[in-house]
C-alpha cells in the first residue's frame, strides 16, 4: 500500500514537473534558426514598408502567426491571440493591427501611412514580447 501510495505522488510530481517545463519553454526565446529567420523577415518588411505599406503588414502579420505556432500555438492567428493573449502587453494594439491586415487582404484601397507605422510598431512588440529580440 506504501508503494502505490508513492508510486502516485512520483507520477503526480512528474506531471506538474512536466506541466512547468512546458509553459516555460513557450515563454524562452527562439531557437537560432528561428531568430534569424523572425529577424531577417523584419528586416525585409522594415525595407519594403516605404514602398507598400500594405505588403508590409501582411508580412508582419504572417511572421506574427509563425511565431506564435513555434511557441506552440494551434489555429489561425485569430485563435492564437486569444491563446497566447497574456503574453502580450498591449494585446487591444496587436488586435487592431491584426484587423487593419484584415481589412488590406479583403478590402481594395489605400491605408492612411500613420495607421501603417502604429500597426507594425504593434507587430513589432507582439513580436518582442514573444521573445524575438528586434
Amino acid at each position: 500500500m506504501f508503494v502505490v501510495i508513492i508510486l502516485i505522488f512520483l507520477a503526480v510530481a512528474f506531471l506538474l514537473a512536466l506541466a512547468v517545463f512546458v509553459k516555460n519553454s513557450r515563454r524562452k526565446g527562439f531557437d537560432s534558426k528561428q531568430s534569424y529567420y523572425i529577424k531577417s523577415h523584419w528586416i525585409r518588411i522594415i525595407d519594403s514598408f516605404h514602398h507598400d505599406p500594405r505588403h508590409a503588414i501582411l508580412d508582419a502579420d504572417k511572421i506574427l502567426d509563425y511565431a506564435l505556432a513555434k511557441k506552440g500555438f494551434e489555429g489561425h492567428l485569430g485563435e492564437k491571440l486569444k491563446k497566447a493573449g497574456s503574453r502580450f502587453s498591449d494585446l487591444n494594439g496587436l488586435w487592431s493591427a491584426h484587423k487593419l491586415r484584415n481589412r488590406i487582404a479583403h478590402e481594395i484601397g489605400d491605408i492612411p501611412v500613420g495607421e501603417a507605422k502604429r500597426a507594425l510598431a504593434q507587430f513589432k512588440k507582439g513580436l518582442n514580447d514573444l521573445g524575438a529580440g528586434l
